[in-house]
């Protein structure tokens, strides 16, 4: 006559909790690691031009032209998106004012 093998209900039992918490550690640990933000999110956080900046980028290229001209083309090459939104404003400005110049200043001369 053959046999089972016993095997008592408390060992099923401490097997399925075994299985229950790992299965609920794994959810935790997945969780865990999809809430954390990856360390390039944070360059996204920050602005690529403060406020500040821009201002005086400005500012400047009114009284110097060729500080838009310079600033613009170098943030022209930048890989951010704001960056060259930027650099392409400076540039822009930076032409105009230097055009609005030399028409005052061939004006100022007649």
């Amino acid at each position: 006559m053959l046999t089972k093998p016993y095997v008592s209900a408390d060992t099923n039992q401490q097997k399925n909790n075994e299985q229950t918490i790992q299965s609920e550690t794994q959810a935790s640990d997945t969780s865990t690691v999809s809430a954390q933000k990856p360390a390039h999110a944070a360059d996204k956080e920050k602005p690529a031009v403060s406020m500040g900046v821009n201002i005086a980028i400005i500012i400047g290229t009114i009284i110097f032209p060729v500080v838009g001209v310079a600033m613009g083309y170098t943030y022209l090459k930048k890989d951010h998106p704001d960056a060259r939104k930027a650099g392409r404003n400076w540039l822009v400005l930076g032409l105009i004012v230097f055009l609005v110049e030399i028409v005052l200043i061939n004006w100022m001369k007649k």
